[in-house]
């Protein structure tokens, strides 16, 4: 009997023993990918997956690691695998985003905001995310309207002039637009309770693009009041009706957010022959850019710690998003027709576009915690192996 003992206690040591490596192996893996050591970090999965070749953990880690590493075979592989063990971590998000990406795939499913034989042209979510507003019209004249995310209406706001660029108060109480009703385009607010419309700016000049602050109590937009030939970013105190210019160059500034804490400004520029993403304070000083390169970037939003804006990388406009930290860039649309004006709730978790479609303009939302399936995945990856 002792020797029956000693016999199992060596043998859940050795159990043990190599439960350990393989579980040091993969910690370490881990550590290496943080650090972006790619190369490194696949080695010690490799290591690891000899000890347990169906640890999901392992699979999962090695399809991160060689997707960075451009090794999209060996990604795929890894991931089928995680989809036949039944693991939940093919469903990860992150993951889906880049794999899908590799594959030419829309990582997120789009939802076709229903409006018949209107042009869509602008939308804004409501900070619920309940409720679009949006510019829409049957010829060329444009009214703002606000309509469910299923296309029902509620109500018209607008009926006179050409009017555009609408954009929720953070309360939701109120939206901002452009319309030209008097001659020229100024800034408007309308309350959806009252439906009182003010008249917020009045000249002779053009102004567009207004975005609340996050307080509500300011609004920033872009104008040529100071210069026929040029388009600057200009900053409305709602409350004593005081504005002040806070870009001033040869070169077009346009498309302006605040970011999430209202302590500065993003916005595009074509001040570097291509049209780059810049961020400023909100009293327009410490200008610098935050994104680009050699194509157009511009209609830019900064979640939190992710950027998304619309470019031309791939030579048709589509919608980005990109980690800021770790820099990973995933492109939210893929196909040949335009999407436009990317506009993300106050949560974050929906995002509206506009697609052009059979020469019409049609709102577009997408759900950001809902992701393509996994089994769409999968089978886009068989038909891509296939083919190789």
């Amino acid at each position: 009997m002792k020797l029956k003992k000693i016999i199992y206690l060596l043998f859940l040591a050795i159990i043990f023993s190599s439960s350990c490596k393989t579980k040091g192996k993969l910690e370490t893996g881990i550590e290496q990918l943080k650090k972006g050591e790619y190369l490194k970090a696949v080695r010690s999965f490799k290591s690891a997956l000899q000890k347990d070749s169906l640890n999901p953990q392992t699979h999962f880690n090695l399809c991160l690691a060689y997707i960075h590493l451009d090794s999209t075979d060996q990604a795929y592989r890894h991931y089928i695998k995680l989809t036949e063990l039944g693991s939940n971590l093919s469903e990860d998000i992150r993951l889906k985003e880049l794999i899908a990406n590799s594959i030419g795939l829309e990582p997120y499913p789009s939802s076709l905001i229903r409006m018949k034989r209107m042009n869509q042209f602008k939308g804004t979510l409501s900070p619920d995310a309940q409720m679009v507003a949006v510019a829409a019209a049957k010829i060329d004249r444009a009214d703002i309207y606000l309509i469910k995310l299923d296309g029902k209406f509620v109500k018209r706001i607008t009926r006179r002039g050409m009017n555009t660029d609408p954009c929720f108060s953070p309360d939701g109480r109120d939206i901002i637009f452009v319309s030209n009703s008097d001659g020229d385009e100024e800034l408007y607010s309308y309350n959806i309770k009252t439906g009182k419309i003010t008249k917020l700016t009045d000249n002779t000049a053009d102004d567009f693009s207004p975005e609340f602050s996050p307080d509500g109590k300011k609004v920033v937009y872009i104008s040529n009041q100071d210069d026929p030939y040029k388009w600057e970013i200009y900053i409305l105190d709602l409350k004593s009706r005081k504005i002040k210019r806070l870009t001033n160059n040869n070169y077009w500034d346009g498309f302006p957010k605040f970011t999430m804490d209202g302590k500065k400004i993003i916005f595009s520029s074509k001040r570097d022959s291509t049209e780059n993403i810049y961020i400023m304070d909100t009293n327009g000083r410490g200008e610098k850019i935050l994104y680009g390169g050699p194509a157009d970037y511009n209609n830019p939003i900064l979640f939190k710690n992710i950027l998304y804006f619309k470019s031309n990388i791939d030579g048709d406009w589509d919608i980005y998003k990109l980690y800021m930290k770790t820099k990973t860039l995933i492109k939210l649309t893929h196909n040949r027709i335009p999407d436009w004006n990317p506009r993300i709730s106050w949560d974050g978790r929906k995002l509206l576009f506009a697609r052009k479609l059979k020469r019409r303009w049609r709102l577009f939302f997408i759900n950001m915690q809902n992701s393509v399936p996994s089994g769409i995945i999968v089978s886009a990856i068989q038909k891509k192996l296939e083919k190789e």
